[in-house]
């Protein structure tokens, strides 16, 4: 009795919401088949567990749950990560170590044999890959993520299922109620009227979008590869079975559905078929139905698309938080890698700044890799704004992160080039991209310690900013590219498989050895996830801005929730860099913070923030510098001169004289012309200094610029 008043209390807050998307998408639906959808609910709550029962009610009751600054996530294939779900049950321990709470097991529904683009090509929703495990498994995994209080996400792929499914092959033996279920043609008339618009999303090894059925002789819709049908949502019945698959994912215990290729759910002709308003509303229609039977599941939206497209599966022009409560972030990312390559944040910033505001019952997932391949979203209007060309910049960091260019670093690879425009995508992983993997190879500790600091700072962005960070297995050890995809005939045609390497648990065993890589770059996540889980500032809900330094290789950002204040200071460039401090807000200039990441104090000094190449600090303010522990500094200089001259450094520290060379320290010229000085300092206190040349007593040249230096 007490769960009907609770269904009939979702339904009295929800069932506006529900009718107004579903009654744009069925004009025509009569009583009936609204009661038939009520009923599906009805059952569903029947067979839901308590447990979950209890999960919806604390989750309704606090609304911003997923929003908080704990959560961070990590995506992987069961497989290659573990061989099967055991394998993952036996593994949690891993995940408990380096902080994750979101769990995100990459397709594990039962494909179609053979190719199946990499699981996505659903022939069973109710069961389980039987290479990963059982249905049972998932359920009992899905259990003991929520003991440990960490949560389960899986795909569910909407637009398309394998042609192995049992409908389609209803639908191939003549059933025309199932042929209904998907978008058949008995000519080209309409496909070739459709064409005209469609761009195509595989065109080198997937052309067209429709392939001919022999066995029924009718053109089926396939916008990714000939054995996935696209679904009919035009059709009623499908929109209700396709409920009923989702629901059953949710009494597994499944707490948040990224929803697959979303964007193509809806077809218009005359249009690309993407980002149809349509598309909009059959995802509002499930939400407010899904909130009414099992609150606590989450809808993610797989929507790789422009910014202003983005932002409408998150919920605008009527429908904030009535779509999706989660978007991937591509927008930063690819920009994020931008900046990377070209040193420079400029386009960043002026992209992020004109991002339409997401509701505030939503957020991102910020990542830097996921399992796909890195699209140059970057549009001509905003590249326009920053003096530079939009194809040239996209071609840019194609070529860059393809090791193209001499200057380059990375080594990943080309992936999908179109054939008209020349613009192409990227494969490759993290540690590849940023410079790791080539280091490596040629053993060189000052390259591999770029590389490293190019991970800190890219991972110091997307885990500071609104949204919950999220990880591709094997980027926390700095897994590198794999080439045994080539050896597999049904891989071999598709180089993103080089980005999705099995996990190497060897290379995992060596997150306990100091200075080793691994352990270098494990630690730096789990410092990341520490910090945040401590940082009230980092929840989905602040109020942020982008604030714009003196220096374009600076990526600049305050967060503010609550009255709780951080500040991002982001140095993307391979050289150091200082802003001015009277360009902060005021409560951030009077020089005194503490950085959050290393609980240090810090204070500056003459107006200037410094960071170091590639640093990354996330600041809090201060009334003062509370450090009183010392650390050691030393300076090398590269000075030649004359003989029986001296080498004195200088500075505004009283060691150094404050700027009386006669004050100051002399350098040793054992390694001559290198000059070193070893000297002791407060932690935390900025400081400048110079070198000056002195021959009996006299001084014979000055340094041209000042040196800074944050000693941490």
């Amino acid at each position: 009795m007490k769960q009907a008043k609770t269904i009939e209390r979702r339904s009295r807050l929800f069932m506006d919401d529900f009718l107004h998307s579903y009654r744009v998408l069925y004009p025509d639906a009569g009583p009936e088949r609204i009661q038939r959808l009520m009923d599906i609910l009805s059952q569903v709550d029947q067979k839901r567990s308590p447990s979950l029962k209890n999960l919806d009610a604390d989750r309704e009751w606090k609304a911003d749950w997923f929003q908080q600054p704990d959560q961070v996530g990590m995506m992987l294939y069961v497989d290659l990560f573990a061989s099967n779900l055991q394998g993952v049950i036996e593994h949690i321990d891993y995940f408990q170590e380096l902080g994750i709470t979101y769990l995100h097991l990459m397709p594990l529904l039962k494909p179609r044999n053979g190719p199946n683009d990499g699981g996505y090509a659903v022939a069973d929703y109710r069961a389980v890959n039987e290479r990963l495990g059982t249905m049972e498994q998932l359920r009992d995994l899905a259990a003991l993520l929520h003991e440990k209080g960490m949560l389960l996400v899986i795909d569910y792929v909407m637009n398309h299922t394998a042609r192995e499914h049992q409908w389609a092959q209803a639908a191939l033996s003549g059933d025309k109620h199932f042929q209904d279920f998907y978008l058949l043609f008995d000519d080209r008339a309409l496909p070739d009227a459709y064409e005209r618009t469609l761009p195509e999303v595989f065109p080198d090894f997937a052309p067209g979008n429709f392939t001919w059925q022999p066995e029924i002789q009718k053109w089926a819709w396939t916008t990714f590869y000939d054995f996935q049908w696209d679904l009919n949502y035009r059709n009623p019945d499908v929109f209700e079975a396709m409920l009923e698959e989702m629901l059953f994912l949710a009494n597994v215990g499944v707490d948040i559905l990224r929803l697959d290729a979303v964007p193509f759910l809806w077809k218009n002709l005359g249009t690309n078929c993407q980002n149809q308003q349509e598309a909009i509303h059959i995802l509002a229609a499930y939400r407010a139905l899904v909130r009414m039977v099992a609150p606590g599941l989450l809808f993610k939206s797989e929507a790789i698309v422009a910014p202003e497209d983005i932002i409408r599966y998150l919920g605008s022009g009527g429908l904030e938080g009535k779509v999706c409560e989660i978007g991937y972030n591509a927008t930063l990312m690819n920009h994020l890698w931008q900046a990377l390559a070209a040193e420079n944040t400029h386009l960043l910033r002026t992209t992020l700044s004109r991002l339409p505001a997401i509701p505030k019952e939503a957020t991102w997932i910020n990542y830097i890799r996921c399992h796909d391949d890195i699209g140059w979203g970057i549009s001509d209007e905003n590249a326009a704004a920053v003096g530079q060309s939009g194809r040239g910049t996209r071609n840019y960091c194609s070529d860059f992160y393809s090791g193209v260019l001499p200057h380059s670093y990375a080594e990943g690879y080309i992936f999908q080039r179109d054939r008209q425009t020349g613009e192409a995508r990227t494969s490759g992983t993290a540690a590849a991209l940023t410079g790791l993997q080539k280091a490596l190879v040629e053993a060189d500790p000052q390259k591999i310690d770029l590389a490293i600091k190019r991970l800190e700072v890219l991972n110091g962005v997307i885990f500071f900013m609104r949204g919950i960070p999220l990880i591709f297995s094997g980027d926390e050890i700095g897994q590198l590219n794999d080439y045994a995809y080539l050896l597999d005939p049904l891989k071999a045609g598709d180089n993103r498989w080089v980005h999705r390497p099995p996990m190497n648990w060897a290379k995992a065993a060596r997150i306990h050895e100091a200075g080793t890589p691994e352990a270098r770059i494990f630690s730096l996540h789990q410092r990341y996830i520490a910090v945040r889980r401590q940082s009230p500032a980092l929840h989905s809900r602040s109020v942020d801005r982008i604030i714009l330094p003196d220096s374009d290789a600076l990526f600049v950002c305050e967060r503010n929730y609550q009255g709780h204040k951080m500040l991002l200071v982001a140095n993307l460039s391979r050289t150091p860099q200082r802003m001015s401090i009277s360009l902060l807000p005021p409560e951030w200039q009077n020089g005194v913070y503490v950085d959050a990441l290393r609980q240090q104090s810090m204070s500056f000094i003459n107006d200037h923030l410094s960071i170091g190449p590639y640093g990354v600090y996330w600041l809090k303010p201060a009334l003062s510098l509370e450090s009183t522990s010392t650390t050691s500094v030393e300076l090398s200089m590269y000075v030649p001169a004359e003989f029986g001259e001296e080498l004195y450094v200088v500075g505004s520290l009283p060691i150094l004289g404050n700027w009386d060379w006669q004050k100051g320290l002399s350098a040793d010229s054992k390694d001559y012309p290198h000059w070193k000085l070893r000297f002791e300092v407060v932690k935390g206190q900025a400081f400048s200094w110079k070198w000056v040349r002195v021959r009996n007593g006299k001084v014979v040249m000055w340094a041209e610029e000042d040196m800074e230096e944050m000693p941490l």
